[in-house]
């Protein structure tokens, strides 16, 4: 009796705070190689890596390595990637950093093509020495999460 009432409480609860669960069913993504206009070389490199992983390691997609058996095929141009120090020390080395990611996403579903401007600007503490390539590396992380959620947005109102 005590569980069905704790059961009948989490629906409740869940139905009634906007909580969704994403389709269960598994859509097909094919992740193109992304291009570059910005002037951060290999950042590409690193954002499609990325992207591919996010969406294998992710609910609601799975990865497609034929673009022809695919749901859903995603690409994108890098179009900016600019770094602005935030916070400099006393040696004159710059500690913390934001960084302003620009990214055409192009979103192919159903034989329809659909262009979308992806913009956001992520501040990370340089403290460590990161090199160049960890740099990257976290940044096209951070932006490939906020990549995949865009894509559940969309498929939802498709």
């Amino acid at each position: 009796m005590q569980k069905n009432l704790l059961l009948i409480l989490n629906v409740l609860f869940l139905t009634g705070c906007g909580f969704h669960l994403i389709n269960p069913a598994q859509n097909k993504v094919y992740v193109e190689f992304f291009s570059n206009h910005s002037l951060q070389p290999g950042i590409e490199i690193f954002m499609t890596k990325n992207l591919k992983k996010t969406l294998a390691e992710s609910p609601g997609f799975t990865l497609s390595s034929n673009k022809n058996v695919a749901d859903i095929a995603l690409g994108g141009t890098i179009q900016e990637f600019i770094r602005n120090p935030e916070f400099i020390a006393e040696s004159d080395q710059i500690v913390m950093a934001s960084y302003k990611v620009k990214i055409l996403l192009t979103i192919m579903k159903d034989g329809k093509l659909t262009e979308k401007t992806f913009q956001q600007t992520y501040v990370l503490n340089l403290t460590r020495q990161l090199k160049t390539d960890e740099l990257l590396d976290n940044i096209s992380k951070k932006v490939s999460k906020d990549i995949y959620f865009q894509l559940i947005q969309f498929n939802e109102t498709r």
